[in-house]
């Protein structure tokens, strides 16, 4: 089974299309790279590569980043952080003191956390995430063992408190937030709104294209090909007849 991926509009127009099996997750890595580099043969370079939720992981903003794009992606946590019980939750890791000059973390009941060895995970793609390992130095005859520990199989894990930590990777995050929260960044989501969820409300309701209407890969791609031709003729098409030729983004005002 075939899923296509939004479009990933320039300007109002599809700059490129991608086509693979249903693994969602799996593609969020996959597609996204090979997209930031559509625009290199046309010898332009995207400054900002603007995504939805989920995009975040450490392998996009690490490959973004160092190839010198920046990132608005929203965070995968965004929406949860705002939250009391995210806020209140003891067992996580930006929720305990952190100091920096003895390398440790102090939990809620002032136990402390300490540098334990790197971990090393290899994903799908080869690309390798590291984590700084922290235990509890004791966790026995804590009162908020429950609050801070999740349970296994409905029970307590028998080991002390353990977090991981990908240095590097929230780095990264915060990089991205601070472009995602600024007002540029807020002008570039509102954009992407408008871009990405309009092409595809249009190709879905205006121009009735709910589903392939071929088999094979290759009649797949023509058929988003001649789709993506056709909405590109129809938007440059009303850019001229509104005078609205070279403005890349609506300005957050109108656009709202």
């Amino acid at each position: 089974m075939l899923t296509p991926i939004k479009p990933p509009p320039s300007s109002l127009a599809v700059i490129g299309i991608y086509y693979g099996r249903c693994d969602f997750q799996f593609l969020q890595i996959r597609h996204l790279i090979p997209f930031s580099t559509i625009g290199r043969p046309f010898k332009q370079h995207f400054q900002y590569v603007v995504a939805d939720a989920r995009y975040d992981s450490n392998e996009n903003l690490a490959w973004l980043w160092a190839h010198d794009y920046k990132t608005c992606i929203k965070p995968s946590t965004y929406e949860l952080s705002k939250t009391k019980k995210y806020k209140k939750d003891i067992g996580r890791a930006d929720n305990m003191v952190y100091d920096e000059a003895t390398d440790t973390f102090t939990c809620a009941k002032g136990r402390t956390l300490r540098f334990q060895y790197i971990r090393r995970n290899k994903s799908k793609t080869g690309f390798i995430k590291q984590n700084r390992v922290y235990r509890c130095e004791n966790c026995n005859y804590c009162g908020l063992r429950k609050e801070c520990q999740k349970l296994k199989f409905g029970k307590l894990p028998k080991g002390n408190k353990t977090i991981y930590i990908a240095t590097d990777y929230r780095e990264l995050l915060a990089k991205n937030k601070a472009v995602f929260d600024s007002d540029y960044g807020l002008q570039l989501r509102v954009n992407r709104s408008i871009q990405v969820e309009g092409a595809f409300g249009i190709t879905k309701e205006d121009f009735e294209y709910t589903r392939f209407r071929h088999r094979g890969k290759v009649n797949v791609e023509k058929d988003l090909l001649l789709l993506a031709f056709g909405y590109n003729l129809l938007k440059l098409h009303n850019r001229i007849q509104k005078k609205r030729l070279g403005q890349r983004l609506f300005e957050t005002n109108s656009a709202a």
